[in-house]
């Protein structure tokens, strides 16, 4: 029987679908309870070392279940086949030991369930499980043996996020449950230490930074906390900021105040009725989009025009337009990271258009496609999967495609630039005919992944980024954020 509630925890998080396979197998003892109890139909045990092995397929061999467990030697997941598993536990080892495991393992991206139990540095876990794409989807607090851990369920996003300092050092904890509670009073225990010692050194230190943090970790752990339009504003500033916005554009806080206290969210694409009408259906009074909602100089007030519904209604309106366009990580970034998963890439990428010299934000991304022999009318059969089924119109070029370009929305207007970075490729969306004629002329395969499909991911990846700030607030992508346009394909009439 498995008395470790470290472990059983862990047990708790698995999805009971598939094969589990336990890194660094303590004796084999949470494979043995998983089967055992029937939370899994088979298991593999897995460790580098000859010992804990040994002690491994002793315990396997008194349970009787040496046919549903199979003990493995193996560095972390690499001599580990990813054949019908479905979960991976890795519990017992320091954060960066398990980053490592990770990273070094790609097919954890194909929706396998991940259970870690870090037993260091777990603002870095938090910090690198973000940073590279992966999702706190569940994150547990247990006390075992007068220590108190944190149990996290894990999976792949495709969504880079760079997490605040708080949540880095508080995670996804419901502050409901006691144990929660006190993971994070142990936290402003420590931080408070760290404050106190800068002070004590009589060198001036600036604690400000750690006593604010101490300040909110507080607050939240104890549901003290109220969350304002304002804060949401400064955390969607912090990592698009408003004021790289072009000239022409309208991002920020373009209803509502930054005083108003916030009592649910909704992320989408554009702010419709449709999607008023869902904020108000789920009582949510905050509703932050890609595209601005007002764009034009309004000359009327009328319940037709979005804006003024919202007003009307007590909905706070976000927008946050060509920030995100441009920001590390934004929508262009994330358009990259697609393409590392469905087409062969190199590690190259910069700005099309750098919002700085040398920096890694701006306007589009060049990325470098590796795959032999790749022709246009493959590639756009992909990029339709890749952006969720959708239409894709392409012209061939003459040159191999090697060199891409990527602006998403509506790019046609940066033809000349993607022809001098000397770009063999260039996705996009809304193309006129003449930037059609003009990439024909110059050889360029075009391809047209629609405005909408290129950016509809903005959604989600605001949702996620907002759940890591936005505690005890509900966020939720809209489900009316839909392409109002209909696409049908005809054949040739008589």
């Amino acid at each position: 029987m498995l008395n470790n509630r470290r472990l059983l925890k862990c047990a708790e998080m698995i999805s009971g679908k598939g094969t589990v396979c336990d890194v660094g197998t303590d004796h084999a003892f949470l494979p043995v309870y998983l089967v055992e109890n029937g939370l899994c139909p088979d298991a593999v045990a897995g460790d580098i070392a000859d010992g804990p092995l040994e002690a491994a397929s002793a315990t396997v061999n008194r349970a009787g279940l040496s046919d549903r467990i199979s003990v493995v030697k193996s560095d972390g997941l690499k001599n580990i086949s990813p054949d019908g598993i479905t979960d991976v536990i890795i519990a017992g080892m320091g954060a960066e030991t398990i980053s490592m495991i990770i990273e070094a393992a790609p097919w954890l991206h194909n929706g396998i369930n991940l259970v870690l139990q870090p037993m260091t540095k777990i603002p870095f876990m938090r910090t690198w499980l973000y940073a590279n794409g992966y999702e706190i989807i569940r994150e547990e607090a247990v006390t075992d043996e007068d220590y108190i851990y944190t149990v996290m369920n894990v999976r792949f996003s495709g969504y880079r996020i760079n997490i605040n300092d708080v949540f880095a050092e508080l995670g996804l904890f419901d502050f409901s449950d006691a144990e929660a509670v006190k993971y994070a009073r142990k936290q402003t225990e420590r931080l408070t230490r760290i404050s106190d010692g800068q002070k004590r050194s009589g060198k001036g230190a600036d604690t400000s930074a750690v006593d604010e943090k101490i300040r909110l970790i507080t607050e939240i752990s104890e549901g003290r906390h109220k969350v304002t339009v304002g804060e949401i504003y400064d955390e969607i500033n912090r990592i698009a900021p408003f004021c790289t916005q072009d000239s022409w554009d309208n991002s920020g806080l373009l209803v509502g105040d930054r005083e108003n206290e916030v009592t649910g969210i909704i992320t989408a694409l554009d702010i419709t009725h449709e999607v008023i009408g869902e904020a108000a259906a789920r009582k949510a009074n905050l509703i932050i989009s890609h595209h601005p909602v007002i764009f034009s100089p309004l000359k009327n007030l009328s319940m037709s025009c979005p804006a003024v519904r919202l007003a009307a209604n007590g909905i706070s309106a976000i927008c946050v337009h060509t920030p995100l366009d441009k920001a590390v990580n934004g929508i262009n970034d994330m358009i990259a990271d697609m393409l590392e998963r469905w087409f062969e890439v190199s590690d190259f990428r910069e700005p099309l258009i750098p919002e700085r010299e040398g920096s890694a934000d701006g306007d589009g991304r060049i990325v470098e496609i590796t795959e032999e022999g790749l022709s246009a009318p493959a590639m756009a059969e992909r990029l339709g999967k890749m952006f969720g089924g959708s239409p894709v119109k392409f012209a061939p070029g003459m040159k191999k495609i090697r060199r891409v370009a990527i602006c998403s929305g509506s790019g046609g207007s940066l033809l000349s630039v993607v022809k001098k970075a000397g770009c063999d490729a260039y996705i996009t969306g809304d193309i006129k005919h003449d930037v059609w004629l003009d990439a024909a002329a110059a050889g360029i395969s075009l391809f047209d992944c629609g405005h909408f499909h290129t950016e509809k991911i903005s959604a989600e990846y605001l949702a996620k980024l907002i759940r890591t700030s936005a505690y005890g607030i509900k966020t939720e992508a809209a489900e009316t954020c839909r392409d109002v346009v209909n696409y049908i394909q005809s054949a040739p009439g008589n």
